[in-house]
């Protein structure tokens, strides 16, 4: 879609994050929709793939992505590095990227980025956005002149030449994003975003560079007053009351997703905006997501369109009395099922288990993965005893309605506080794709990262089992390189399956 200031509703995709301006209707009825905005709010090559801890990294900035972030015309397993993504979401207050949309782009080249300006070297015609170096030498300005240019000032940047070494970006365009650009007879606004800059004296804080204020009258959804601090989602109504936005609603946005499963609707409940697949009853609420991947593929698909008999997939997450709340549905066919499912593990044996009201059976061939490494039946069993509430993450194929599990991997993220441990990341198994950075003797680099290689590792070569000689004989700076592993000591990973592909054809 790219950069759609005024944009037509049937361009909009789920995880699009917009600004909404509207107006009060003549008839006293709900506002009407002015003035839709959505700028991605990055577009550029992929320069590194972490699937393990849900990180891809795009010109120098962090990108993460979760359960709820929507992927279209790819999915995580087949985004490769040097891909063309265009992403949309929220800066956090770590100064990453939360993505809510991650879009390929096949026929996009252009480079795209927004940010504030940091480093100006007027001399050097040179500028930094987050880790990128900006050379404005031969940009032309939009809404601006080159002597506006200013440590601070908001901008979006494009540009075709970048070198990924350098993080050098030769920029095309420079336009000035400091302005909201509202209409100005509009009378509210409703934004999404990470809350930042909350003075809770003055009750002032900024989502995406609007400024809003409480008052007495806010009102608050899935949250209070006490809810509210720097770093949380929230979506915001405002209404603009002498040129100040004043908040009237502010509903806190759940990222927290701990169940994933995927069904056939067998009962709903319209009056209670209700449905139930696999004996489990999800709530929808105003902030669930929805679209139809199914062969209706219904372009306005909601709550209203769900029939008995649908075959759906949900993310969702329980509240503090034990509601499923429905946060993302997709309408599916039966045989587009993805034999993925996420939640807590009971009735486990050493036959299988039941997770999310699905039946789970165990095999010779299933693979059970803890924090650290591969584990055994045995260890698995006695993960769950020992703690009520474990998280799993399952694959499989279907027998039936039975899931016949090809890997069964313990949830620990989020087990850990990574503000008490600088090496929180350097745990664990991993799972990632990225350029070779260095060489040195049996010594490989990757984003920083160093790889240990043995005789046991697996070793491929253009989808070919080889070995550890061929493989290093192949293997060069600057080739992307799939690696799975562990962490030994937070010092370095001992790779366990590597795979290279050398042909360009």
């Amino acid at each position: 879609m790219g950069n759609s200031p005024a944009a037509d509703e049937a361009q909009l995709k789920v995880g699009m994050v917009v600004t909404v301006a509207a107006s009060q209707a003549d008839n006293g009825e709900d506002p009407e929709a002015q003035q839709i905005r959505y700028e991605e709010h990055l577009q550029g090559p992929i320069s590194f793939i972490d699937r393990g801890t849900g990180q891809i990294e795009l010109l120098g900035q962090t990108i993460i992505f979760d359960d709820l972030t929507e992927f279209d015309e790819t999915d995580i397993d087949t985004l490769s590095v040097g891909d063309f993504i265009e992403v949309s979401g929220y800066i956090n207050d770590q100064g990453n990227f939360y993505s809510t949309l991650v879009e390929l782009e096949t026929d996009e080249t252009e480079i795209k980025l927004k940010g504030e300006i940091a480093n100006l070297d007027t001399d050097a015609q040179t500028l930094s956005l987050s880790e990128l170096t900006i050379d404005s030498s031969a940009a032309e300005y939009d809404d601006m002149t080159i002597d506006d240019l200013a440590n601070g000032l908001f901008i979006k940047v494009e540009g075709d030449e970048y070198n990924s070494e350098t993080q050098t970006l030769i920029a095309t365009s420079i336009e000035n994003k400091e302005n909201d650009d509202i209409n100005d007879d509009a009378e509210e606004v409703t934004i999404a975003g990470i809350v930042k800059g909350y003075d809770s004296e003055s009750g002032v804080f900024t989502v995406n560079r609007y400024e809003f204020t409480l008052n007495d009258d806010t009102e608050f959804d899935d949250g209070s007053l006490d809810t509210l601090a720097n770093g949380i989602i929230v979506k915001v109504e405002g209404r603009f009351e002498n040129d100040q936005l004043i908040a009237e609603e502010i509903e806190f946005k759940a990222t927290d997703a701990r169940s994933k499963t995927e069904g056939q609707v067998t009962d709903i409940n319209t009056e209670n905006e209700t449905f139930v697949i696999n004996n489990t009853t999800f709530s929808a609420t105003p902030e669930t997501q929805y679209e139809d991947e199914s062969d209706s593929d219904e372009r306005r698909f909601t709550y209203d369109n769900i029939a008995v008999n649908d075959w759906l997939k949900v993310v969702s997450r329980q509240d503090d009395q034990g509601t499923s709340l429905a946060l993302k549905v997709k309408r599916i066919d039966q045989n587009d099922r993805e034999g993925e499912i996420k939640g807590r593990a009971a009735d486990v044996t050493a036959e299988g288990m039941t997770v999310a009201n699905i039946s789970v059976a165990f095999n010779e061939n299933t693979e059970f993965e803890g924090d650290d490494d591969n584990i055994s039946i045995e260890r698995f069993i006695e993960l769950v005893e020992n703690s009520p509430a474990v998280i799993v993450e399952v694959e499989g194929e279907y027998d039936g309605d039975t899931l016949i599990a090809t890997e069964v991997e313990v949830d620990v993220k989020g087990g850990r506080d990574d503000d008490d441990d600088d090496n929180a990341d350097n745990t664990g198994k991993v799972e990632f794709e990225g350029a070779v950075e260095s060489i040195e003797g049996d010594s490989v680099v990757v984003n920083g990262k160093e790889l240990s290689f043995s005789q046991d590792t697996e070793f491929k070569l253009n989808d070919e089992e080889v070995n550890l000689q061929t493989f290093f004989d192949a293997l060069e700076v600057g080739a992307v390189i799939e690696i799975e592993g562990i962490w030994v000591e937070q010092q370095f990973i001992k790779v366990e399956e590597a795979e290279v592909e050398t042909d360009t054809e």
